[in-house]
């Protein structure tokens, strides 16, 4: 019977041992399973960072490049204002205005009959003078 009991004894050493050494094993793959859940969150947390970054530097393009399309249309609008606002185009050494008002603008005096911008229709009183005050 002794016999049976060391046996039985030393079966069941055997069999805490494996079972300690199963604990370990699992407590190691706990704590890498840890480490990997944490590096997971890490770069979930740095790609989301990069992602907000990178919408931010494109706004900021998009808000840029509205900004220079949008001066660029008012620039030309300026132009194209003041080139309609005197109405005066240069052509063969004469001027041409569409009233007086216009004309007053460039000349406030008027223009006489020699001139390149007197209009015989500007010239109300007929005194070879156009739009004289």
């Amino acid at each position: 019977m002794k016999k049976l009991t060391y046996l039985f004894m030393a079966f069941l050493l055997v069999f805490l041992a494996s079972c300690s050494s199963n604990e370990s094993t699992s407590k190691e793959e706990n704590a890498e399973t840890k480490k990997e859940e944490k590096k997971k969150e890490e770069a979930e947390t740095k790609a989301k960072a990069e992602a907000e970054a990178k919408a931010k530097e494109e706004a900021e393009a998009k808000a840029k490049a509205e900004a220079e399309a949008k001066a660029k249309e008012e620039a030309e609008a300026k132009a194209q204002a003041e080139a309609s606002a005197s109405s005066t185009t240069s052509s063969g050494g004469s001027e041409f205005f569409a009233n007086c008002t216009d004309l007053r603008k460039v000349y406030p005096n008027g223009v006489p009959v020699d001139h390149p911008a007197y209009q015989s229709k500007m010239d109300r009183d007929k005194d070879n003078y156009a739009c004289e005050n």
